[in-house]
C-alpha cells in the first residue's frame, strides 16, 4: 500500500467523491454528488490546508483522508481538521484506516500543525485507540457526536 495526494490522481476523483456521497450525504441535505465533487477538488492540494490522501495498491483506491481548515460550522474556533475518513467496507479492518490516520497526521506535522481536531458518530474507541482523546459530546447535523483532538507538539 502506498498514499498519494488526491490531487495526483485526478481519475480518482469521482470514486472519492462518490464514497463521500453515500457515506455522509445527510450532513448536507439535498446536496448532489456533482457539488460534492466540486467541493472535493478544491480540497486536494499538496503539503497544504485542504488536502486530500489516498490510500492506494496497484492504482486501485483503498481508502481517503483529508485535512481541512473546518470541518463543524458549529465550531470555528477549533482549526484544523482531520475529516473524511473513508475505507470501503471490502477494505475495512486491515489497518487501512489507522495509516490513513498516521499519514495525516504526519502531514499535519510538516506543517507545524500544533493540535488537530476530528468529530465522529461512532468511531470514538478506534480513535482512542490511535490516541486521541475527547474534547466535547455534542450534535450535529441531528446526529451524536464526539469531538476529539489529538496533540501532536
Amino acid at each position: 500500500m502506498e498514499f498519494a495526494y488526491l490531487a495526483d490522481h485526478p481519475a480518482l476523483l469521482p470514486v472519492v467523491a462518490l464514497w463521500h456521497h453515500d457515506e455522509w450525504a445527510y450532513i448536507r441535505p439535498g446536496d448532489t454528488l456533482e457539488r460534492r465533487q466540486k467541493r472535493l477538488a478544491v480540497e486536494c492540494g499538496r503539503q497544504e490546508i485542504p488536502t486530500t490522501v489516498v490510500a492506494l495498491k496497484n492504482g486501485a483506491a483503498l481508502g481517503s483522508i483529508s485535512l481541512l481548515a473546518d470541518d463543524m460550522d458549529s465550531h470555528p474556533h477549533l482549526t484544523p481538521w482531520l475529516a473524511s475518513l473513508y475505507v470501503p467496507k471490502e477494505h475495512r479492518r486491515q489497518g487501512i484506516g489507522a495509516a490513513l490516520v498516521r499519514r495525516i497526521i504526519e502531514e499535519a506535522k510538516s506543517l507545524r500543525v500544533p493540535r488537530l481536531y476530528l468529530y465522529t458518530p461512532s468511531e470514538e474507541r478506534f480513535y482512542r485507540g490511535l490516541g486521541w482523546r475527547t474534547v466535547e459530546e455534542t450534535t450535529y447535523a441531528g446526529k451524536a457526536a464526539t469531538i476529539m483532538a489529538y496533540d501532536i507538539a
